[in-house]
């Protein structure tokens, strides 16, 4: 199967969520979004048999679990080289995602970190913005201007300032495709998880509810948005992510 989603140069292509116990988060994720599971060397989650994520098991099985982030590049090479130009730091990689893709960790100045993804056969999540599917990726950063600014020089974004909100959202070809935000109590502002994934829901308030019934927890409850209602999740081993119902004609 092929991609049928395009991802520009920065776009968040790919979400991998690194645990303990890869079963376990396999139970509560499928029972969530509908999700099945190819098992081969590295487990990818699937939706109507298209493939939208990876789960792996953590290097430190006693460090925090977290989603990352994969954001696209055409040259994983040179983007590294960007990134300790900027001040970044590699952290791992580049590796080999089973022939999937390769990918590499960098954590920026103000320390947030995110994975690099170079496609080999997948350029990505394979579907897109439909229950069940990612939709929206953002760091939560300390230092706002900092983590935009790395971005910005890095992907050659576009940069938009929200106004009273301590947001910015970055376009690639006149297109959102991800955020930076000064977060609040309950978001991580540093490390891989200062990367919140946003995962589409059919119904913000029923996937609330049935993560806590799956033993995760409600970190911020449901609420509206502008783009619409979603709560903070945290899965059984605190991995946080956002629950979001688009709405209908979106």
């Amino acid at each position: 199967m092929t991609t049928s989603v395009e991802y520009p140069s920065g776009a968040p292509a790919w979400l991998d969520l690194a645990v303990p116990d890869v079963g376990r988060a396999a139970g509560f994720y499928g029972e969530l979004l509908g999700w099945e599971f190819d098992t081969g060397p590295y487990t990818t989650a699937l939706l109507d048999g298209r493939r939208v994520a990876g789960l792996s098991s953590a290097a430190d099985p006693a460090g925090p679990a977290c989603w990352t982030a994969h954001l696209a590049t055409p040259d994983l090479d040179g983007s590294l080289e960007t990134a300790a130009g900027l001040g970044g730091r590699v952290l791992s990689g580049p590796e080999d995602v089973a022939g999937l893709g390769t990918r590499a960790v960098v954590r920026e100045p103000a320390g947030t970190e995110f994975a690099l993804w170079s496609r080999g056969s997948l350029g990505g999540a394979e579907a897109f913005g439909v229950p069940g599917a990612p939709i929206w990726a953002e760091a939560t950063s300390a230092d706002v201007p900092a983590t935009a600014d790395f971005l910005v020089r890095m992907f050659g974004y576009e940069a938009e300032r929200i106004a009273d909100a301590e947001y910015v959202t970055l376009y690639s070809g006149g297109s959102p495709v991800c955020g930076v935000y000064a977060g609040a109590g309950e978001r991580i502002a540093a490390g891989r998880g200062a990367w919140l994934c946003y995962l589409v829901v059919q119904d913000a308030d029923r996937a609330a509810a049935r993560a806590v019934e799956l033993g995760g927890a409600l970190l911020r409850p449901p609420g509206a948005s502008g783009y619409g209602r979603w709560a903070l999740i945290a899965d059984p081993f605190d991995a946080r992510f956002a629950a979001m119902e688009v709405p209908h004609g979106s």
